[in-house]
């Protein structure tokens, strides 16, 4: 490996690494104190990738847990922006804010094309595995809001609104999440 390649992998590293510290907004605005992070966000799901697929081999397990980890990286230029903002500004704006964050992440990247059409895939739903990772996304904030709500946290009804919705195609993963909803403290 030359300078040149070292000094690229090393600048993405350091931003992927910029996510460890980057708190869940949603979660800050809704009062947890320690709000877990981007990147412990996505090793939950890239861990539920890995849990749920493992008896399941109609997907193709490498896709799925790379796009679990590559849905988020946006994130290390943009920031996490919660769902009081995506309001504002809209969806396209925001995705195509993303877009351009991502390529400027994966430009110079040997494989760099790889990674931007496995966000650009996710993104889109354009597969199932891309779907699937999508719902995972999804479930793992259910997993973290009833995390929170035991540890005391009473602000979190609305990650629970149509909980399911969309999961239908996934019937593991909504039978998981009627699990979770009946777990929550009343």
């Amino acid at each position: 490996m030359n300078d040149q390649t070292a000094a690229v992998y090393a600048q993405l590293a350091e931003r992927i690494i910029s996510l460890k510290l980057l708190p869940r907004t949603g979660w800050l605005q809704r009062g947890v104190t320690a709000a877990e992070s981007v990147a412990e966000h996505s090793f939950g799901a890239a861990a539920l990738a890995l849990v749920f697929t493992a008896a399941d081999d109609s997907f193709d397990r490498e896709r799925v847990l790379a796009m679990a980890l590559v849905h988020d990286f946006a994130e290390a230029l943009l920031g996490d922006l919660p769902l009081s903002a995506r309001r504002l500004i809209g969806e396209t704006v925001k995705r195509d804010a993303e877009r351009r964050a991502i390529a400027e992440l994966c430009a110079a990247l040997p494989g760099g094309d790889r990674l931007m059409r496995l966000w650009e895939e996710y993104v889109t739903g354009a597969s199932r595995e891309a779907r699937f990772v999508k719902a995972l996304d999804r479930v793992e904030t259910l997993v973290q809001a009833l995390a929170y709500e035991r540890a005391g946290n009473r602000s979190l009804d609305e990650f629970w609104v149509d909980a399911s919705e969309e999961l239908a195609e996934f019937p593991d993963l909504a039978a998981f999440v009627t699990w979770l909803a009946a777990q929550r403290p009343r």
